[in-house]
């Protein structure tokens, strides 16, 4: 089967995008991935399969007016699976415990696998989150150990990660 492409890998990213800014149900990612052994993984956490996805969606339902901007799409490995990492601004608000809205913008870096199902369409087989370092003055003005989004001890808050 021939390998996963760069174009088709970006346009595939930019839909798993566009999905997460309009927070589509698990369900619909989840026919983006490769099924029951996808795997959503930052440091020590896997998230696997459909339940992985739900996991996941219960992280960001305190996330709202969200817009993921992937960009720097750079090839780690061709051929099956074609790995890359990328960039990504994340643009969000967010609801506190007291119920206010707060501002937040982070840089992140992720590592996709990307491979063909048996149909030939190119599909999601990991997704990695590499960092996420919010930006100063947009960062939680909580934390929460159980959010691995607003975890301080998880990830950057408040300060920005250099730029490689």
């Amino acid at each position: 089967m021939v390998p996963v492409s760069r174009y088709e890998a970006v346009e595939l990213i930019k839909k798993w995008g566009v999905l997460f800014d309009l927070h589509a149900s698990p369900e619909a990612v989840f026919s983006h991935t490769i099924g029951d052994d996808f795997v959503i993984a930052f440091e020590d956490i896997e998230m696997v399969g459909i339940a992985g996805l739900r996991e996941h969606d219960e992280t960001k339902e305190q996330f709202y007016d969200e817009l993921h901007f992937y960009y720097d799409h750079v090839i780690e490995h061709e051929g099956d699976p074609l790995v890359l990492t990328t960039r990504m601004i994340w643009d969000t608000w967010r609801r506190r415990s007291d119920g206010q809205g707060e501002h937040l913008i982070a840089d992140l870096r992720h590592r996709w696998t990307l491979t063909r199902r048996a149909d030939g369409r190119p599909v999601f087989q990991r997704h990695e989150l590499l960092s996420l370092d919010y930006r100063d003055g947009y960062g939680p003005s909580e934390s929460d150990s159980e959010n691995l989004h607003i975890d301080k001890d998880r990830v950057g808050m408040g300060s920005r990660s250099p730029q490689s």
